[in-house]
């Protein structure tokens, strides 16, 4: 029985110091729809600044509850965008189409800072595989022939650490949106 209780006040505990962990971390606390959001809308157009100018991109995003962080892989293939992050790390990802989704027609714009992680284009994307199986369960398709389209598969990783996100519940942008984080 005094373990029980032990527990279960511990439990208390932990569950009223998540916020200031979170805020000492410097995650953004946000709703469940807006997680939901990040976890289920297959496309986000994720905008990159090259010379003053917005340079914007279809992908495919993953939310990492654990850090708050967004990522996106790109193919080295594709690495224009790669270079934009590096002279410009500021970013902004919109989730704005749920096609294919549950979780509603919320708009959320989340800008924030990109790193790139290039030191393993073979493998480094890998531990986010299982994340893109949720998403695209067919990528283990493409995963087969994994061989035969060598380059596509080196790919850079590109973490997003939100600064601000800007959310319109049910997608009325007519309406006020709940902002988080930044001012």
């Amino acid at each position: 029985m005094l373990r029980s209780g032990m527990i279960e006040s511990l439990d208390r505990e932990l569950k009223s110091t998540e916020p200031a962990i979170r805020n000492r971390l410097g995650l953004i606390p946000v709703p469940s729809w807006v997680q939901e959001t990040f976890n289920s809308y297959l496309v986000c157009e994720f905008t990159t600044i090259k010379d003053g100018r917005p340079v914007t991109l279809p992908l495919l995003p993953f939310y990492l509850p654990d850090t708050g962080k967004l990522v996106v892989t790109s193919s080295i293939l594709f690495s224009r965008k790669i270079e934009h992050m590096k002279e410009n790390p500021k970013v902004s990802m919109l989730f704005s189409n749920p096609e294919g989704t549950k979780s509603g027609k919320h708009v959320i714009l989340v800008q924030g800072n990109a790193t790139t992680e290039d030191a393993d284009l073979d493998h480094g994307w890998e531990k986010y595989l299982s994340y893109w199986r949720k998403k695209e369960p067919y990528i283990d398709v493409y995963l087969a022939e994994r061989e035969r389209f060598g380059w596509f598969w080196k790919r850079v990783v590109v973490q997003v650490e939100p600064k601000r996100i800007t959310a319109w519940k049910n997608g009325d942008t007519s309406q006020k949106p709940e902002v988080f984080g930044a001012p």
